[in-house]
């Protein structure tokens, strides 16, 4: 395992008392101007992660604390366990490309901007980093200077396929993202959402992650919910001090999420406190979301869902659009990795 691919941190700094988590205390350190600030968790552990890591130089730009592939990531670890299921073989081409939906989020990365690419399936159109400064993010980081450093645009699906080893060209094998998994758990525990523990497995140790701050979960599993079951969707009502009310991009976002859950097939996780009737109705609902944002224009359609849930999202993205510094081709980058999604069974 490479040292240097868990490096997560810039550096320790002055330990503090705890406090607890409210949205002034979070506020408070991510406004920081340098140093280390303060989180806790359940055990009350003093966690340092650097303000810096989490803010983006745009201004403009409100990015919640954690990212789309963490938490499609906290979602599918089992709470007590700290592991993921070893029947999982959707997850990992998931976090790929989450990848690409978080740099898109953050003004990154965006398509090509050639009128031809019309031509082709969204999936297919290639991708363009607008916007090379480092998030602090490592993973983020490093895919976005593999990115960097390709002279030839790629398409979406030729990046996911890459980033996540699936390709028979030798000279971009170097692409693939390794230990990915484990490196977005040791950034969670670093931001005090899990712990690290050792587990014996027969005939070997491995490193385990359990849920640290089960609040957190609950945090993303809510937000989830208000889309898959509410009749309207509000979240402002789930807003927290992790994702707040003024995060940019915040339904497109946990639209991403919901879809990202189900194509990684840890959606269930979320969904198990719900009766069967009700289970299989987010499942379809989920399973709508990602065919109406899986193209482009998205499916905005107001009041038609025959489930009769989320019967306001439509316009609520349309607001947000409308609101947002987002431009065409961003948008249609985000429908272009949903679309990956929509067909993983058939590309796995």
């Amino acid at each position: 395992m490479s040292s240097s691919g868990l490096q997560r941190r810039r550096g320790a700094g002055k330990s503090s008392t705890p406090k607890p988590r409210t949205s002034d205390s979070f506020d408070e350190d991510r406004t920081a101007n340098s140093g280390v600030g303060p989180a806790s968790s359940e055990n009350h552990h003093k966690i340092g992660y650097d303000s810096r890591d989490i803010e983006d130089r745009d201004t403009n730009l409100k990015i919640p604390l954690l990212t789309l592939m963490e938490e499609v990531l906290l979602i599918g670890l089992k709470d007590k366990e700290g592991y993921l299921s070893f029947w999982n073989d959707n997850i990992s081409y998931t976090l790929r490309g989450c990848i690409l939906l978080e740099l898109a989020f953050r003004n990154k990365i965006t398509l090509v901007n050639d009128p031809a690419r019309r031509r082709f399936e969204l999936s297919d159109r290639l991708v363009e980093v607008i916007d090379s400064e480092p998030t602090g993010e490592v993973l983020l980081d490093e895919a976005l200077k593999i990115m960097k450093g390709d002279e030839s645009n790629l398409s979406v699906t030729n990046w996911i396929d890459l980033l996540s080893g699936e390709t028979w060209n030798l000279m971009k094998i170097n692409y693939q993202l390794k230990q990915v998994r484990e490196r977005l758990a040791k950034g969670l525990v670093d931001k005090g959402i899990l712990r690290t523990e050792r587990k014996n497995f027969f005939l070997f140790d491995m490193a385990t992650h359990p849920v640290a701050d089960k609040l957190s979960k609950e945090f993303i599993k809510n937000r989830i919910l208000n889309l898959l079951v509410q009749r309207s969707v509000d979240l402002d009502a789930v807003a927290n001090d992790q994702f707040p009310k003024d995060t940019s991009y915040r339904y497109l976002r946990s639209i991403s999420l919901v879809c990202g859950a189900y194509a990684a097939n840890v959606l269930e996780n979320v969904l198990l406190s719900l009766n069967y009737d009700k289970r299989d109705q987010a499942f379809a609902r989920a399973d709508e979301l990602l065919n109406d944002f899986s193209e482009y224009p998205f499916n905005l359609r107001q009041n038609q869902s025959p489930l009769g849930v989320g019967l306001n999202l439509g316009q609520e993205v349309n607001d947000e659009i409308e609101k947002s510094s987002a431009s065409e081709l961003q948008l249609e980058l985000i429908a272009a990795v949903l679309s990956v999604f929509a067909r993983m069974d058939s590309i796995l």
